[in-house]
């Protein structure tokens, strides 16, 4: 699967039908994480990764620090089932798990949806690999990624997308992570980032898997 061809079709569909004003304010917000320092915050390579056990679709602890102890780790966050283009990265992430798998690369997603989100999301695309349930957003936090939505971009979503993100949530507050994608390695240092405040372009499965296996 190309996730690139699949994003541009998704780009190019809600395009023509997001009203101008809705857009104009999403792609404001966009360029303010770009100016506003955000990127800055976000960790780079030759970080040590935040350590984390979060609870998988089955409702089982899954720790990060076990994970590592059998090889490299890719850690992928996106903002959830909802996001057309979150899904899309999830389903060709699905697509080339048994690839990570034999090349000896575990392989997790983050969202801040609920377990229940999760639960759905994952029996829905038959996903292989743990979908990782981040409360609050706290590891997203930690690595640096997680925005609060400004006033205008929330009524955005509550009205023209009629989404509530805290509820679909079940957090606190209106927050998400940019889309990031991290390769750690077996001492738990960051060796790879790639993270866009622009949610519709997502590296491919395949840029991050050479990156890895060559750890």
């Amino acid at each position: 699967m190309q996730l690139e061809r699949t994003l541009a079709e998704l780009r190019d569909k809600f395009a023509k039908i997001i009203p101008d004003g809705a857009s104009a304010i999403m792609e404001s917000h966009i360029e303010s994480l770009r100016k506003n320092g955000a990127v800055d915050q976000i960790l780079k390579p030759g970080a040590k990764a935040p350590a984390f056990t979060l609870k998988n679709q089955h409702g089982e602890d899954v720790s990060s620090v076990d994970l590592i102890k059998h090889g490299p780790l890719v850690v992928s966050f996106t903002r959830g089932s909802w996001c057309p283009f979150c899904a899309a990265e999830v389903r060709a992430l699905n697509e080339e798990y048994d690839q990570f798998q034999q090349a000896g690369i575990e392989l997790v997603v983050l969202s801040p949806q609920s377990l229940e989100k999760a639960r759905q999301q994952a029996t829905a695309e038959k996903l292989k690999f743990n979908l990782l349930v981040d409360k609050d957003n706290e590891i997203g936090k930690a690595f640096g990624l997680v925005y609060t939505f400004p006033e205008d971009l929330k009524n955005v979503y509550s009205n023209v997308f009629k989404l509530d993100i805290q509820a679909v949530n079940e957090a606190s507050s209106w927050q998400l992570p940019i889309p990031a994608r991290f390769v750690i390695d077996g001492s738990g240092v960051i060796r790879d980032a790639k993270a866009d405040p622009d949610y519709r372009y997502r590296p491919e499965p395949s840029e991050v898997f050479d990156i890895a296996k060559k750890l």
